[in-house]
């Protein structure tokens, strides 16, 4: 049996993708070495391992250089970023990780700066031949208005992991004062897709030599946590989604293929998360994120563990064919505590 490979997860906070990613490792037949880092230790997945340090913000000059000396120090294999902005800031600095020997498991970097501003990605989606809702700027939201009718979505470009600042906006009034609100931000308006029904999140893993290894898929159900906002207009419901996703584990063939013809045509080397919801039988895709997901957890639940799969692709070259993995099953979702003595708090080690 191969030796216990040595990986460092980081952004380990409770809710959040890393401490998806954390869970996951732990569930893998193959053991891991693990170190997990955060930048406040006062985050529940530090103190599910042995090694556990407390790192600098990641828009903090000195972040690059201490993942760095994490993984010069512990010799680690492989690095997988569990926040958006650590993703983005390692995916910029690869060549450091790399030239500690170690695989930065991240998405190429332009196919990360697509997926990181949502006009961009809106763009790409349409110009590419895939459903998406139509999306305009802040200046055309009137023009979006006259045609699709409201409520219009109302979300910034950038930086929306988990739906933060995303906005169901009923009238004019809403559009206008959303604006004052986010004053600085590029926002975008997009049509409602009325289909809360029928809305899907989906994982796909893409190897290293850009094919397919498989996909999930997750049917949401908008309810407790997964359920953002929520508006009654005009004797109808309609409802927007948070980034905690709890449902229905099914086969989908259509919502697969096309989720993994997009990842493919994007270029995506590593993990995918594509949200879409399902119209009138056309897929229309609002989110696509080229990282793990918020459910890496419930998928390695029911047999689908996509950090353990790409590890073993991306740093010891393992192929894998489709992974047999249970479907037509519920997952649903609640906290979890730790209790850690303040002694083992205040130890965690700052690099």
């Amino acid at each position: 049996m191969r030796k216990r490979a040595r990986v460092l997860v980081t952004g380990v906070g409770g809710r959040s993708v890393g401490h998806q990613i954390l869970h996951a490792l732990l569930l893998a037949d193959q053991a891991y070495d693990i170190t997990a880092v955060d930048a406040d230790p006062f985050s529940f997945g530090l103190y599910q391992v042995e090694k556990r340090f407390v790192v600098p913000l990641a828009s903090a000059p000195g972040y690059v250089n201490s993942i760095v000396g994490l993984v010069r120090s512990g010799q680690i294999q492989v690095v997988i970023p569990g926040t958006e902005a650590e993703l983005a800031v390692l995916a910029e600095n690869r060549e450091q990780i790399e030239a500690e020997g170690a695989v930065l498991l991240v998405n190429p970097t332009p196919v990360v700066q697509i997926c990181a501003n949502k006009r961009r990605l809106a763009e790409w989606l349409v110009a590419n031949g895939f459903g998406t809702p139509r999306t305009v700027t802040a200046q055309e939201w009137l023009r979006l208005a006259d045609e699709a009718g409201f409520p219009l979505v109302g979300k910034p470009a950038m930086n929306t992991g988990g739906s933060r600042n995303v906005a169901l906006l009923r009238d004019k009034a809403e559009v206008m004062s959303y604006l004052e609100e986010t004053a600085g931000a590029e926002i975008l308006f997009q049509e409602y897709v009325d289909a809360t029904e029928d809305e899907y999140t989906v994982g796909v893993c893409v190897d290293r030599d850009g094919q397919i290894i498989d996909s999930i898929v997750l049917k949401r159900k908008l309810v407790g946590f997964s359920l953002g906002s929520q508006r009654m207009l005009n004797g109808r419901k309609y409802t927007l989604s948070t980034g905690y996703s709890q449902g229905f584990v099914i086969d989908h063939p259509q919502v697969r293929a096309i989720s993994e013809r997009l990842a493919l045509t994007l270029g995506m080397r590593g993990p995918a998360n594509i949200q879409c919801r399902v119209v009138g039988g056309e897929v229309k895709v609002f989110e696509v994120h080229p990282r793990f997901s918020g459910t890496t957890s419930i998928r390695a639940d029911v047999g689908f563990n996509e950090p353990d799969l790409l590890i073993r692709n991306f740093a010891f070259g393992e192929r894998f064919g489709r992974v047999h993995y249970r479907t037509d099953v519920a997952a649903i979702r609640a906290f979890q505590s730790c209790i850690v003595p303040m002694t083992e708090l205040a130890a965690v080690a700052v690099v």
